[in-house]
């Protein structure tokens, strides 16, 4: 009995730590179909202070046809269904949609923008809270979604989706090993610390950007301020202290945040989602150029992986509950022909040019030589000829 309630957590924790983005998928398609079949003036998201249109009311009941199918499924069938253009357009992408799984290890590797939509495309945007990633609103063209910190945003396209994230994180190239296939080996063990180094500068950005504003807003009065008191100069410490709210304890000597304080940031907002990260990632590589793809899925944060020679690869870690790595490129291409070039080339310009310009003086100093042996001779042949005479 333990043992089976012991199985049963297990899977529950499992299913609980993969995202399905299915639905919201399917809620973007259906939405894309909205602006195709109903778009007029460029626009289909209603406003409080503009009358509901076709379109944006299209627009909501995509989201209850695919969240709360029971209890608006009434809507796609009666004489309300052939009076409701809204619903004809919503109801016939539900008939025809195709519903499955869509996990993010699915996704292509991220980017990290601008984002540009197409007059078609629908942006979701996933916020990242407590450690999970939540659905938090869909644009539409012209809207131009921004990429901002702690968010994810995925692009759905009529040809495909594409991948967008704040979380700038690679794993390492530990060693090649060269033989019928190259042996690649991969970590990822400094997850955690790339995203700390990432929020450390997002937070110097911010930083700047309100001093920026203070200095414009109240810049001249503070110069007067310190021309009229030159002995009560305010520190930066304080200065930070009174806008920030920071304890001393959080301050360094130069009045930056603490290692400790980022840290402590770091793990109260991430703590739901390292006690909870799954064990299993996905190490996805495929040609630069495109191709065949490759993946293998390994339960530690190491892998190693086989390459075929001579090509250059786009090697990525993909996972179940975020949109994972970017991508790093492993090149297995022979190196010996650039090393020949390069070493080549390095010798030639090691070469001085003194003993280029001796060379060719030498060259025609021998020249002038033959020459005038040949004249001489010929000269010497004339002159017995005519004694013969």
């Amino acid at each position: 009995m333990h043992t089976s309630c012991f199985v049963f957590l297990v899977l529950c924790v499992a299913f609980a730590a993969s995202l399905d983005l299915g639905p919201y998928i399917r809620i973007a398609q259906c939405r894309s179909q909205c602006i195709k079949a109903n778009n007029v003036d460029g626009d289909c998201e209603w406003e409080l202070n503009r009358n509901k249109t076709t379109c944006n009311h299209c627009w909501e009941i995509c989201e209850s046809l695919e969240t709360q199918w029971e209890a608006t499924k009434s809507i796609c069938e009666g004489d309300d269904y052939l009076r409701c253009p809204a619903c004809q357009t919503a109801c016939l992408y539900r008939r025809t949609r195709l519903e499955e799984e869509y996990l993010p290890s699915s996704l292509p590797a991220p980017k990290c923008g601008p984002i540009k939509l197409g007059a078609y495309d629908i942006a979701i945007d996933f916020l990242k809270t407590r450690g999970k990633w939540r659905a938090r609103e869909y644009f539409a063209s012209p809207y131009k979604p921004l990429l901002r910190q702690e968010h994810w945003i995925i692009v759905v396209m009529e040809d495909g989706v594409v991948n967008y994230s704040w979380e700038e994180w690679r794993p390492t190239l530990e060693s090649l090993k060269e033989g019928p296939f190259v042996e690649a080996t991969l970590s990822w063990h400094n997850i955690n610390d790339q995203l700390l180094r990432l929020r450390e500068l997002e937070r110097k950005k911010l930083s700047e950007r309100m001093r920026q504003f203070y200095l414009e807003r109240n810049g001249k009065k503070v110069l007067r301020e310190r021309r009229n008191q030159q002995d009560t100069l305010i520190s930066d410490p304080v200065f930070q202290r009174f806008f920030f709210r920071e304890s001393d304890d959080d301050f360094d000597e130069d009045g930056h945040q603490s290692r400790d304080l980022l840290l402590r940031n770091f793990v109260r907002e991430n703590l739901q989602s390292m006690l909870q990260r799954e064990s299993s990632y996905v190490v996805s590589w495929e040609p630069e150029t495109g191709g065949l793809m490759g993946n293998q899925v390994v339960d530690t944060e190491s892998a190693q992986i086989s390459l075929l020679p001579g090509t250059k690869y786009l090697v990525r870690i993909a996972s179940n509950e975020g949109p994972g790595s970017f991508p790093i490129e492993i090149d297995t291409r022979p190196k010996f022909n650039h090393e020949n070039v390069l070493k080549q080339k390095k010798n030639l310009d090691n070469i001085c040019p003194l003993a280029i310009t001796a060379g060719v003086l030498l060259a025609l100093i021998i020249l002038s030589l033959i020459i005038c042996i040949r004249l001489c001779f010929c000269r010497s042949k004339k002159d017995i000829d005519q004694a013969d005479v």
